[in-house]
């Protein structure tokens, strides 16, 4: 019982194997092994850090002002005054390309081992992928990129669940609301920790389902947005 809040992590923090989610784990030499980009403040810098975008650019994909900016150098939030509505860029200047095709390698592996399949995106940079939880992977030369979208599947099912919330007590308005809401739990991997269990199982059972490609428009919409995202990225390396 006591380690699902762990296997939760997990789930929720797909590039756990490669940036520890913020820190490096231990015997994670492989896959995260490399120094990050020259670190630089977040309006200018040369090279690889460079890379990291402006709070105007970031707003323009996530269709939303970006109020503040959490991390340092080449490792930023962009987060916006909505709930969960932000993305992770971090932007890693590997040794070498040998290094840098190893950590392509360490996304492919992670993946996999939270039950997902690496998705291969032909055309961007020297080669890139996507991973658990639509995280996107790339690389260009010796630089070694992870861009984290928004979670747009559970945005909704906040927004849905407030709105059941508001509407007053057995009122149509609230019957639709309550149907909203349903609609957007048939297609969350959330739900697949509610299926029978432990707790332990429930949440190697959501991140699972949640590594797995979705197929949903929240998917496809995110991924466009990391894309995007990467398209800026690219442009100043």
């Amino acid at each position: 019982m006591k380690a699902a809040p762990l296997a939760l992590t997990l789930a929720l923090c797909p590039g756990l194997f490669l940036s520890g989610c913020n820190r490096t784990p231990p015997g994670a030499a492989d896959v995260s092994r490399g120094r990050s980009a020259p670190r630089a403040g977040r309006s200018g810098g040369k090279g690889a850090a460079a890379a990291l975008l402006t709070k105007e650019e970031v707003a323009a994909v996530l269709g939303q002002p970006v109020t503040t900016i959490e991390g340092t150098g080449t490792s930023l939030k962009y987060k916006t005054d909505a709930m969960l509505l932000e993305t992770t860029i971090e932007v890693e200047q590997r040794d070498d390309v040998a290094d840098a095709v190893q950590s392509m390698q360490g996304a492919r592996t992670a993946t996999g081992f939270l039950g997902g399949k690496p998705e291969a995106v032909p055309g961007l940079g020297d080669e890139a992928l996507f991973g658990a939880m639509s995280t996107l992977y790339l690389r260009k030369g010796s630089t070694f990129i992870h861009i984290q979208p928004p979670n747009l599947q559970m945005i909704a099912g906040l927004k849905a669940a407030e709105k059941v919330r508001e509407a007053p007590i057995g009122s149509d308005e609230q019957v639709q609301a309550l149907e909203a809401l349903k609609q957007v739990q048939k297609t969350d991997p959330l739900s697949a920790g509610l299926q029978g269990g432990d707790a332990m199982q429930g949440a190697l059972a959501t991140i699972k389902a949640s590594s797995q490609k979705q197929g949903t428009q929240y998917e496809a919409d995110a991924r466009a947005m990391a894309l995007a995202l990467a398209a800026k990225v690219l442009e100043k390396l």
